[in-house]
């Protein structure tokens, strides 16, 4: 589809899609000044999950270059995503600690050039190591949530405080509870 094109275009770029109103957005992800939410006082629920399920330790992409007549390898390792996990433990490193070395390969994306394949190793694994943790929540309703910002979680223990990326909002309202925000998260660390 058109939507899968742009988002593929854009992810190997470095880039994150959204839509307001009537836009399209593509930007890089970017930490700007974060929203505080704190569990009990201006976040009303919240739930987090932790996966190692599409983590690895390393993943590489290959293909074949036409020119140079020789195959292409390029692979990332979790140092990738290390500028993005606050002093937190990323879902690779928990990984190799507790099950050893686990390679992941790309295998649907053919390469024609040693810089494509970087791209794209980089690029998948961006997007797995951002989703080992992800959460989703409710606040009183905000404006300020909304795809692309970040925010500051507190008092939901050791393991899950600290800044996530916000991935999908939703604004609510209803007679009963007003105006409510419903908005799901991720990263690639806990601690």
């Amino acid at each position: 589809s058109d939507l899968a094109f742009i988002r593929e275009r854009a992810r190997l770029a470095g880039g994150e899609v959204w839509v307001r109103g009537k836009e399209l957005h593509v930007a890089p992800r970017t930490a700007g000044k974060p929203i505080d939410l704190a569990y009990g006082v201006s976040l009303l629920a919240f739930s987090a999950r932790a996966d190692l399920a599409q983590q690895c330790t390393e993943l590489s992409v290959s293909g074949w270059d036409v020119s140079a007549k020789s195959a292409i390898k390029e692979s990332v390792e979790p140092s990738l995503v290390k500028s993005e996990l606050n002093n937190g433990k990323g879902g690779g490193d928990i990984l190799k600690q507790a099950f050893g070395a686990r390679k992941a390969s790309v295998v649907h994306t053919v390469p024609l050039t040693s810089s494509e394949a970087q791209a794209v190793a980089k690029a998948r694994y961006r997007e797995r190591a951002r989703r080992f943790v992800t959460g989703s929540g409710t606040t009183d309703g905000s404006t300020d949530l909304r795809v692309g910002v970040t925010v500051k979680l507190s008092g939901l223990g050791s393991m899950f405080d600290g800044s996530y990326y916000v991935v999908r909002v939703r604004h609510t309202y209803n007679a009963g509870q007003g105006f409510r925000t419903e908005f799901d998260v991720e990263r690639p660390g806990i601690g």
